[in-house]
């Protein structure tokens, strides 16, 4: 048996049941927001017994939860360092090597799931049907369990990093810099760093020139521009992937004052943006492939990439409105093209490998 209620910003269990403290044998499920993020802020909660949800087996409920698909972005950037020093065979420490690479994974968690929390606490995938893992919305779990979840998981990490900054002392600054972007990104009093004007800046850096030099570093490797600029393409290709993703969601995080980059451009500017981004990831792909890796490959792939986007494009450029099918249609050739454009690196580095050996 269920019930319905309805609890304002201001009243003392509003925070229990968004957290989902407030009963061990029910959850809270979030059914509407009003006036989110905001002081007069209410949710219309339906009150379930545990017992009465239908909860996928527990491999699935994991892998949903920790957003396993999303690994992509970081496991991508880790393989293409280590394969690019296996090939140069500057690989001096491969025990510290493990251990970052656990620790970043641990790190990845950690930020999954707080990220999570925070969106569901200040409204965000309370409000985007499709935003989060869904595991708290769908009462798989607790907003209170998975902040716990993320605590955990981030001791892990620092465990992890703290015997390899004590072997390499470089490390110590990435990890450093990392941190304070991390703790202000979210940490954020009002709302999550995604969604504010610029905030994308703090995701290329963490996903881009920071984990691939750091990683570099962790193997005992010297630093070289080719990692840094290994960073840069990769973190401006993940851009891509975040620009599109808020691309669809640009009404309703308009409607619920959600602000971000794309939010604040609109819907033509904004499509002009995503263009624009792609154009200048294709050029500096192919910087990058001209002067640090295979120039052919560089060649090849630039004018396959460039035959693919004209579709891409013309998708973009023929939207008329921020709703409706066609604009999901255009994510997923955009995200297509991002798989498409990361297995060809893959293969490129696995034939870097055949002919290292």
């Amino acid at each position: 048996m269920s019930e319905f209620v309805t609890l304002s910003k201001s009243s003392p269990q509003f925070e229990s049941y968004l957290l989902g403290t407030f009963a061990k044998d029910k959850r809270a499920l979030p059914v509407q927001t009003l006036n989110v993020n905001s002081a007069s802020e209410t949710v219309t909660f339906k009150i379930v017994p545990v017992s009465s949800l239908e909860f996928p087996p527990r491999i699935v409920r994991i892998m949903k939860t920790v957003k396993f698909r999303s690994f992509l972005f970081i496991l991508v950037p880790l393989f293409l360092i280590l394969t690019k020093n296996i090939a140069d065979q500057t690989i001096r420490d491969p025990i510290s090597c493990l251990i970052a690479t656990i620790g970043v994974i641990f790190a990845f968690i950690s930020v999954n799931l707080r990220n999570d929390y925070t969106d569901h606490v200040r409204g965000v995938d309370r409000v985007l049907e499709r935003s989060g893992s869904r595991a708290i919305q769908n009462g798989w779990t607790t907003a209170s369990h998975i902040k716990n979840l993320s605590t955990t998981f981030l001791i892990l990490s620092l465990m992890c990093a703290v015997p390899v900054m004590m072997a390499y002392n470089e490390v110590a600054y990435v990890v450093v810099v990392g941190a304070i972007i991390g703790l202000w990104a979210q940490f954020q009093k009002r709302i999550s760093f995604k969604y504010k004007i610029g905030g994308e800046i703090s995701l290329f850096l963490m996903f881009g020139p920071l984990l691939t030099v750091g990683y570099q570093l962790a193997m005992g490797a010297p630093f070289d521009k080719e990692s840094l600029w290994i960073g840069v393409v990769w973190g401006w290709a993940v851009l891509f992937v975040v620009h599109l993703r808020n691309f669809i969601n640009i009404l309703p995080s308009s409607q619920a004052g959600f602000r971000n980059t794309v939010n604040c451009l609109g819907f033509d500017r904004s499509r002009r943006l995503i263009a624009l981004w792609w154009a200048i990831f294709l050029c500096i792909n192919l910087f990058y492939h001209l002067v640090y890796a295979g120039k052919y490959w560089g060649i090849y792939v630039s004018i396959a990439l460039v035959f693919l986007s004209f579709t891409f494009i013309s998708k973009l450029k023929s939207l008329s409105s921020p709703v409706g099918g066609d604009l999901r249609q255009v994510f997923k050739y955009g995200f297509t093209l991002f798989l498409f454009t990361i297995g060809l690196w893959v293969f490129e580095c696995l034939w870097y490998l055949l002919l290292a050996r």
